[in-house]
């Protein structure tokens, strides 16, 4: 995610992360990428040992926390500016980082713990996908999405910008533009706390709770 996307997505961040303080709900920021276009140290390493067949990801991952929990947002705020910062977002490998968020989240003590995955395509890295399946990163998110899905640790919700989500997670919606962005989350947000369990299938499409 770069450009005008990355730049709605961090005004959102910011504004969710200071309201939902308020209410004294915790709030951690993550962002991932990886390191290098094209490949870095994992793909010199596979290269020096003779280029075996399926290697696995053959970039170096990148993955950067803009808010810890426990960090006040008056205290960490400007690091969101970072997410514009020209050249640090490049490619996407979605599983592995939606597996570091879920660990950390399932290191907090809060008895309840939703994470919310912002995506504007699919998982891409062509260092990786140049000698593995073309669906190599496609199928390890969906496995990390079914493991989240069976250890029920964490409530997951997607929201795609002109992407659509839903064809990886469950509770997911797509808008066509950034700038609907805040008011995806918002609503998402709204619905995953209401008590009231046939709000939350309407919106996401799920079967109607009896």
């Amino acid at each position: 995610m770069r450009g005008r996307p990355i730049s709605i997505a961090a005004i959102t961040a910011d504004v969710l992360a200071r309201t939902l303080e308020r209410v004294a709900v915790k709030v951690e920021i993550l962002g991932f990428t990886t390191r290098a276009w094209k490949g870095g140290l994992a793909r010199e390493k596979w290269l020096a040992e003779g280029r075996p067949q399926t290697p696995g990801r053959l970039n170096d991952l990148r993955h950067i926390i803009y808010k810890s929990a426990d960090a006040p947002m008056r205290r960490t705020r400007a690091n969101l500016g970072l997410m514009m910062k020209e050249g640090l977002l490049k490619e996407n490998i979605d599983g592995e980082a939606l597996e570091w968020a879920h660990r950390r989240l399932c290191a907090r003590p809060e008895q309840r713990k939703i994470l919310v995955v912002i995506s504007d395509g699919a998982p891409v890295d062509d260092s990786t996908l140049s000698v593995n399946p073309a669906n190599f990163l496609e199928k390890h998110l969906r496995d990390v999405i079914a493991m989240v899905g069976r250890r029920r640790m964490v409530e997951l919700l997607a929201i795609g910008i002109g992407h659509d989500v839903t064809r990886y997670y469950e509770r997911a919606v797509t808008i066509t533009d950034a700038e609907q962005l805040a008011g995806a989350v918002t609503e998402q947000l709204a619905v995953l706390f209401d008590p009231d369990p046939r709000a939350r299938a309407r919106v996401f499409g799920m079967k109607k709770a009896g």
